[in-house]
């Protein structure tokens, strides 16, 4: 199957700008990962915090059930410390400056292979698939109405006949924009069936 030069372009732009996506996601997927984990770091030392303020609270001291109180209070403390140890040493809240930069490096680099390589795969799958289409579309067109030449011409030189193409038709077009549209519109709900569950 032929596919025309400029369609060729297109598809290598898309590629490029699949590649682009594809790292600056990786990149934001890093520090969105490093920044969920900083903010369940902070939660938790506040919660730890709020837990041994009231089990020191003088208004606990005073209750008849102090103890029952305060002894939950404590021992909540103390879960809430472990975890908080446990958070303290993970991997996203530990990791250095450097680190961190030659980690987004290397998922940017991932990122950009992954983007192109989607892109490619996603026009190579799309691209023939309208072109099974346009010349599924033709062929119905000549069962139904056999003198319909399609916006070919038939030139001949000498022995030689060749078909040309009238550049101007439309049918292949609105064919490739619709498919386009289709696979645009399939991602952006699998997007939307994903974050929502």
């Amino acid at each position: 199957m032929q596919i025309r030069r400029e369609d060729k372009e297109f598809i290598n732009y898309l590629r490029l700008l699949g590649a682009g996506i594809g790292a600056i996601l990786a990149v934001l997927a890093v520090f969105h990962l490093r920044d969920n984990a900083k903010n369940q770091l902070s939660e938790q030392k506040h919660y730890v915090q709020q837990n041994l303020a009231f089990a020191n609270s003088p208004l606990i001291e005073s209750l008849q059930v102090a103890d029952n109180i305060a002894t939950g209070f404590l021992d909540n403390a103390k879960q809430a410390d472990a975890e908080l140890g446990r958070l303290e040493s993970g991997f996203w809240v530990t990791v250095s400056q450097v680190d961190l930069i030659v980690l987004s490096a290397t998922v940017c680099v991932g990122g950009l292979i992954g983007g192109y390589c989607s892109v490619w795969l996603l026009s190579t799958i799309g691209t023939l698939v309208t072109i099974k289409l346009i010349r599924l579309t033709y062929r119905i067109i000549w069962r139904i109405r056999p003198e319909f030449d399609g916006g070919r011409q038939q030139i001949q030189s000498g022995n030689n006949v060749r078909i040309k193409r009238d550049e101007h038709r439309i049918l292949p077009g609105v064919l490739k924009l619709s498919v386009m549209a289709i696979i645009g519109l399939l991602i952006l709900w699998a997007a939307v069936y994903y974050y929502t569950g």
